[in-house]
């Protein structure tokens, strides 16, 4: 488990670097074609039928997912207002609500590209295979490559620093000190990330490769298989590191959360409402109200 709660607050994290969710949403369906076509170069046929997947998966995204992530910001704000301490116990169970939205996202996603899954040529499948070897390298490069040298930790604790300074605002040196403490622990899994990654990547194409000019409908249940396999991990030795992983980053976010200050409770708190309403707004009775 690599990704944190402060992360993954909603399927579509990548939003959140955006100065509106509302701008970035409504592009949402090009940018997600611009990165498709980074992987396998659609020829026009194939370009055309995923833009109208894309319209699809796009409705049932804002009428079914986008209530369920605006009601679940609104009780993560909530839950702000109580004077309980958070247990790592708790931030566990938010991050399997995390994790079972993905993975409704994902197993829609299957169906919605079912059917291109099963044009793809050898040639785009090739691609899609040195793709990743590219990715596998930058990986190497960012996470591998001299992991002992100070520099190398230095990128490390930035990009932890970071994720939580996206949802906190301004970190105390306490706080700044346990997290870059939490990423020189995690950087010992590095390598079996590594291998994790190419595991998946194998079974991906495995499974498109063996899905080329069959049935969508049978594409579609062998995507969703494959997409469910990525909840178990392929590593025997990451399998085994699993449970103490996720433990320690539980139990240092939560004893960050329970450290924050008055300042940055207010900071996630409005974050939170501000991103649940932004969701709400964008659901089709919303949107058909503001008309």
């Amino acid at each position: 488990m690599h990704r944190s709660l402060i992360i993954v607050l909603f399927c579509t994290a990548w939003l959140t670097g955006c100065s509106s969710i509302k701008i970035a949403y409504h592009y949402a369906p090009n940018y997600l074609s611009y990165r498709l076509n980074a992987y396998v170069n659609l020829d026009a046929q194939q370009q055309q039928l995923l833009d109208a997947e894309l319209i699809d998966f796009s409705n049932w995204h804002s009428s079914t997912a986008l209530p369920q992530y605006s009601s679940a910001l609104k009780l993560w704000s909530g839950r702000l207002d109580k004077a309980e301490p958070f247990t790592p116990e708790e931030i566990v169970v938010m991050y399997q609500q995390v994790q079972e939205a993905l993975l409704a996202l994902s197993i829609q996603a299957a169906k919605q590209l079912a059917p291109i899954a099963v044009s793809l040529k050898p040639t785009q499948i090739a691609q899609l295979r040195a793709r990743f070897e590219t990715e596998n390298k930058e990986y190497a490069d960012n996470y591998l490559k001299n992991s002992d040298s100070s520099s190398t930790r230095k990128k490390h604790h930035s990009r932890m620093l970071k994720r939580y300074e996206d949802w906190l605002g301004s970190l105390t040196d306490q706080q700044k000190l346990s997290l870059t403490q939490l990423a020189d622990r995690r950087a010992a899994s590095f390598a079996l990330w590594a291998n994790e990654r190419q595991l998946r990547q194998t079974a991906l194409l495995d499974t498109l490769t063996g899905q080329r000019d069959k049935d969508p409908t049978q594409a579609e249940t062998a995507l969703t298989l494959y997409t469910k396999s990525l909840s178990e991990y392929r590593d025997p030795k990451l399998i085994s590191l699993q449970e103490s992983l996720r433990k320690d980053w539980a139990e240092t976010t939560a004893a960050l959360l329970n450290s924050m200050t008055p300042t940055q409770s207010r900071y996630l708190k409005t974050k939170l409402r501000d991103y649940a309403e932004d969701f709400a707004s964008l659901t089709p009775t919303r949107l058909a109200q503001q008309k």
